[in-house]
């Protein structure tokens, strides 16, 4: 071997071996909560693909970030008050919907899911069960929404008691989101949250 050759060789096998050192960088920390739970890059590159296979655009990275927070911070909740099973067969019938969803391991999907329906199960019990719409509401936002945004599309205005359920259930979701902002916000208070910029 050429005595120049060593050196070369000596620098590629070396190159060779940091390799892994280098890998571990790229996947850094970009979120800590209550200096336990962490949120890396890899955490966000699964998500995105995930939200992907549930045809869900889950926007920036920093978006992500938040969401992860947030589901933390339930889940968290969820482990302390309640314990929330998911039937089986509901998660069969919506892996069976997605079909193949590349990118994405088959457990980690699944996963997926059941978390997204063990997280709203937990909504549901926390907030929706106490909350009612009143006859006038449902009537306001038939009048002030519904009829409007139908006219607006060119449909048919149907009468409030063949759309009341669906204004109700309207209705529901968004005074359900009016109880969970501040309570999410509260969560957040109260946790050690550290984003560190990517």
């Amino acid at each position: 071997m050429h005595t120049n050759a060593k050196p070369m060789l000596a620098a590629a096998l070396l190159l060779l071996l940091m390799q892994p050192v280098f890998g571990e960088v790229l996947d850094r920390v970009v979120g800590i909560i209550d200096n336990k739970f962490i949120i890396t890059l890899s955490d966000i590159r699964k998500e995105r693909a995930i939200q992907s296979a549930l045809g869900t655009d889950a926007g920036t990275d920093d978006a992500i970030v938040e969401a992860l927070i947030e589901r933390h911070l339930v889940e968290d909740q969820i482990a302390q008050f309640l314990e929330i099973e998911v039937p089986e067969d509901l998660v069969t019938e919506r892996l069976r919907s997605i079909g193949n969803a590349p990118g994405v391991s088959a457990q980690d999907l699944r996963q997926a899911l059941i978390g997204e329906l063990r997280r709203r199960q937990f909504i549901i019990e926390r907030f929706q069960q106490f909350i009612r719409v009143a006859d006038e509401e449902l009537q306001q936002y038939y009048n002030d929404i519904y009829a409007p945004e139908a006219r607006r599309r060119g449909e048919p205005v149907l009468p409030l008691d063949q759309v009341a359920e669906q204004i109700r259930e309207n209705k529901i979701a968004e005074k359900t989101n009016e109880e969970v902002g501040p309570w999410l916000m509260e969560l957040r208070r109260r946790s050690r949250i550290e984003k560190i910029s990517q």
